[in-house]
């Protein structure tokens, strides 16, 4: 009998498995192979061990669709598919350089590219796995507390794959709380994106009510009341965003399942409510110091396993040092997986929050001094000093070529003479074991900030100014930028809508770089990736001449981006057909 794509692996929903990638804590709780589904649930222990199962994809979330069976293998991030950042394996069976030059004719056709159809199957796969969950959950013997909040983070996590599906699909089917045999062909039509939505809202509400607003000791890293808040202002804000909400870009039949037919800004005023409300609750904040050193509180925020500006996150292994092994040049142990361009270093303002095009204290001659902090926490540039080398001596990063045309260690292996830190521990190098596993975050403090701001520009900019101001001023003071006579931190005053939107965007850009994708949504959901097609993105190659250095910027790479193709990856062509058309495709493909 043909199986369908959508149920043909979901099989593995029986399979109780160990969580191999992860931390101390509730994910250590080990699984085994047990296809007895009432065996399961007659079992306590067995029942907790199932529900662990439940997370083992927020990793494949985490980075952008590949093929590693392990998350700590490599390090793929989203953002290797944007103006950001590359991958230093430009191979387009991989699915950020197929995204940069707009290529997915991997096996000659288009929708047929197997990396859309491995995030599909993950996703479904995982849902599968919480209706599981949710159709036997009552019979465990459990205490009918412990039940309720299991089946409040079941419905988040699976919640948190249908979104994830959302903001790359488009609308999908909705299987509800139906267990399906993976075996028949179903052929379930896709939802319109409203019902998707409006579905999504519904369920995180009801997890928001089941969740408790803290998960501390052992339970650290399961979600809370704010998480399942901040998910459903994440999704709001991409409901209410340029893509869906009034610039369409479907056609006939595929219209309505990547958007509305209107505009609406009650669709940003229902995200900017639901905002207010996670911020009421005051379990999250900012983590502020300046004191350490200028923005130590940026790094702390992304370095530092428990965080109160943590919102939704992945934890990840302590195996390793995850993601310095994956980032670092290989004068500090790592096997680097992405670089930055150049052009992320110019979107980082100046110490005193101008531009730099604008601001007195930037030099060209010497580039990364009197930066953004941020700067410095996320980039290792020429001349950067790391606290740790393989020889234990604290010694500057050299990415160069000397008046030989010879290169340095580290410029040969970067092409953008470039190498991310963010996320990556100091006191660490890039092989050795990992203390405490911090992992990646899904949404930061920061992150319900800006959303905010974005969302009460688009209401109403004049109206709302100083509660947009508050957020942009509280998050450049965390970052150390210095706030200057008019206490301004750098941003002019009586910025229109257009350019409040653009500070805002571009905030979010360096706030998020390397971090799980923010920047390529983003690009995506205000329909931005078009005004990329075309662009050249560049490195920095930095030459030495005895005891002096020069600079140049050298382009290297460009993109391209297809509308309406790209904004949304193709339903797997092999889903489609083995659905008998029931299955409506995505616009362009």
């Amino acid at each position: 009998m043909k199986k369908n794509i959508l149920l043909s692996l979901i099989c593995t929903a029986f399979l109780l498995i160990s969580c191999t990638e992860t931390s101390e804590g509730f994910l250590d709780s080990k699984g085994e192979e047990n296809p007895d589904t009432e065996g399961v649930f007659a079992d306590s222990a067995y029942t907790v061990q199932y529900h662990t199962a439940l997370y083992m994809q927020l990793g494949r979330i985490a980075m952008a669709p590949h093929t590693a069976s392990s998350m700590i293998q490599d390090y793929k991030d989203y953002e290797a598919g944007t103006d950001n950042s590359r991958h230093v394996h430009f191979a387009r069976s991989e699915f950020t350089p197929a995204y940069t030059k707009g290529d997915f004719t991997q096996g000659g056709i288009n929708a047929n590219y197997s990396l859309f159809k491995t995030s599909w199957e993950e996703m479904y796969q995982s849902i599968q796995r919480c209706n599981t969950f949710i159709k036997n959950y009552e019979k465990a013997p459990l205490s009918e507390a412990r039940k309720r909040s299991m089946v409040g983070e079941a419905r988040f996590l699976r919640a948190f794959y249908y979104f994830h599906l959302l903001r790359s699909y488009g609308a999908v089917p909705i299987l509800y709380d139906e267990v399906l045999d993976p075996f028949e062909n179903h052929q379930i039509p896709r939802s319109t994106f409203a019902t998707v939505v409006e579905y999504l809202e519904n369920e995180l509400t009801f997890a928001a009510n089941e969740l408790p607003l803290t998960q501390d000791g052992i339970d650290y890293g399961r979600p809370t009341k704010g998480a399942a808040l901040g998910l459903l202002g994440k999704l709001q804000v991409l409901a209410a965003s340029p893509l869906h909400n009034g610039g369409n870009v479907g056609s006939g039949d595929n219209r309505l399942l990547v958007g509305y037919d209107d505009y609406k800004v009650e669709r940003w005023e229902k995200a900017a409510k639901t905002l207010e409300a996670m911020m009421a609750l005051g379990t999250h904040k900012l983590v502020v110091d300046n004191d350490t050193r200028p923005g130590n509180g940026f790094y702390k925020a992304t370095t530092t396993r428990v965080s109160k500006e943590r919102v939704w996150f992945w934890i990840t292994t302590n195996a390793f040092t995850f993601p310095n092994n994956r980032l670092m040049p290989r004068s500090r142990g790592g096997v680097y997986r992405i670089v930055p361009y150049h052009e992320l270093t110019e979107a980082f303002p100046a110490k005193d929050g101008k531009p730099i095009g604008e601001s007195d204290l930037y030099n060209s001659e010497k580039p990364y001094d009197n930066r953004d902090p941020r700067l410095g926490y996320t980039i290792i540039y020429h001349g950067a000093t790391w606290i740790k080398t393989l020889n234990g001596v604290q010694e500057p990063v050299e990415i160069y070529k000397n008046e030989l045309g010879q290169l340095s260690e580290d410029a040969a292996i970067t092409s953008t003479g470039y190498f991310f830190r963010k996320c990556c521990r100091e006191e660490q190098l890039g092989g050795t074991t990992n203390s405490e596993a911090q992992g990646l975050s899904f949404i930061r403090y920061a992150d319900i900030m800006l959303m905010y701001a974005e969302a009460l520009t688009e209401i109403d900019v004049n109206k709302n100014r100083a509660k947009i101001e508050q957020q942009l001023f509280e998050l450049r003071d965390r970052a150390g930028i210095d706030p200057g006579n008019d206490k301004r931190y750098g941003i002019p005053a009586n910025l229109n809508k257009e350019d409040m939107l653009s500070l805002i965007i571009n905030e979010r850009r360096i706030e998020f770089a390397n971090e799980c994708g923010n920047r390529f949504f983003d690009l995506k959901r205000r329909k931005l990736y078009e005004k990329l097609n075309g662009v050249w993105t560049s490195a920095a190659v930095w030459v030495k001449a005895g005891d002096f250095y020069t600079w140049s910027i050298q382009p290297i790479e460009q993109h391209f981006f297809d509308t309406p193709r790209m904004y949304f990856s193709a339903i797997p062509q092999s889903e489609i057909n083995s659905s008998n058309n029931t299955l409506v495709q995505n616009p362009g493909w």
